[in-house]
């Protein structure tokens, strides 16, 4: 049976490519997608991703705009690319009339719950706003897997990876909740960035799902090298292929606090990665991936 699972996007090209993984891959049953702010503002994040629900051939999945901004405060600021309408063209889906964090709470306390993976690959708010809402989730979330946070060194500051930065105090919520998580931070996304090899060979896959995804894959790539000098990289991709493949990822388990007041820190998320200090584990952090294997992942999705 496939794993039942429910993506919460900000979507971007690596939020996208991460929905055709999920919606096409056999191993999987993309439930339903809820959207929140994050890469730019909800309006943009819900019109990319209806933009790829229709044109990569997912229209029957519903979709549930969620949260427009965090709990605290006002959106981050994001750079102009962030923000930009995804190259897919126009979808005529709609919403479904639900709030996203409305939806959750329906689902999870109904009876597919207990076997639905919660996938969030961009901030946290709705899942905090759920389970600010309705406690009772922490007992019928089976387990979470988000690409989030960093153990080393974060990508928007040296403290923080954007997803928790756009909303640290829905991390915190989320990570001392007490559901299982596994954390798929930066340290395995750097593992597994994308070149132009990878992207001829999703795009030679044929089907219209690779085709969207190569485009997006190589306008990663060209961002990537134009501001960082390295390859493009799909974040988010690597969160859902961890559900795909378990053995993909190698994890630890850790105490992971999320930083809320720091000057330079805020946002971090703090890990107790040799384990000395003893506190208590609450996620199993990844600590690498096997690249080709991710690949490979990528390319039978796709297909």
């Amino acid at each position: 049976m496939p794993q039942k699972v429910i993506l919460d996007v900000d979507t971007g090209g690596d939020d996208a490519v991460a929905i055709l993984l999920a919606g096409h891959h056999p191993a999987l049953e993309l439930v339903a997608v809820t959207v929140t702010h994050g890469n730019a503002p909800l309006s943009v994040t819900l019109d990319n991703t209806l933009r790829v629900m229709q044109a990569g051939g997912l229209a029957h999945i519903p979709v549930y705009a969620g949260a427009h901004s965090p709990l605290i405060g006002p959106p981050i600021p994001t750079h102009r690319y962030q923000s930009e309408t995804l190259p897919v063209p126009p979808s005529t889906l709609r919403a479904q009339p639900k709030h996203a964090v409305e939806f959750l709470i329906a689902y999870y306390l109904g009876p597919h719950g207990t076997e639905t993976i919660y996938m969030p690959v961009g901030p946290q708010t709705n899942m905090a706003l759920a389970l600010r809402l309705e406690p009772r989730l922490v007992q019928r979330i089976p387990r979470i897997v988000t690409m989030a946070g960093a153990y080393q060194e974060g990508n928007v500051t040296p403290s923080a990876e954007f997803n928790v930065l756009a909303d640290p105090e829905a991390a915190q919520v989320v990570f001392s909740s007490g559901i299982p998580i596994t954390m798929i931070g930066l340290e395995v996304t750097s593992q597994a960035p994308v070149s132009e090899e990878v992207v001829k060979k999703t795009f030679a896959l044929g089907t219209p799902q690779a085709q969207i995804a190569a485009r997006l894959m190589q306008r990663e790539i060209d961002w990537f090298r134009e501001h960082l000098g390295v390859d493009g990289q799909i974040f988010d991709a690597c969160a859902v292929a961890a559900v795909i493949d378990p053995a993909l990822v190698e994890t630890r388990p850790m105490r992971v606090c999320i930083e809320l007041q720091g000057q330079w820190t805020r946002g971090r998320t703090v890990a107790d990665v040799s384990g000395h200090h003893r506190q208590p584990a609450n996620a199993d952090v990844g600590i690498h991936i096997d690249r080709e294997r991710f690949y490979q992942v990528l390319y039978d999705g796709l297909a």
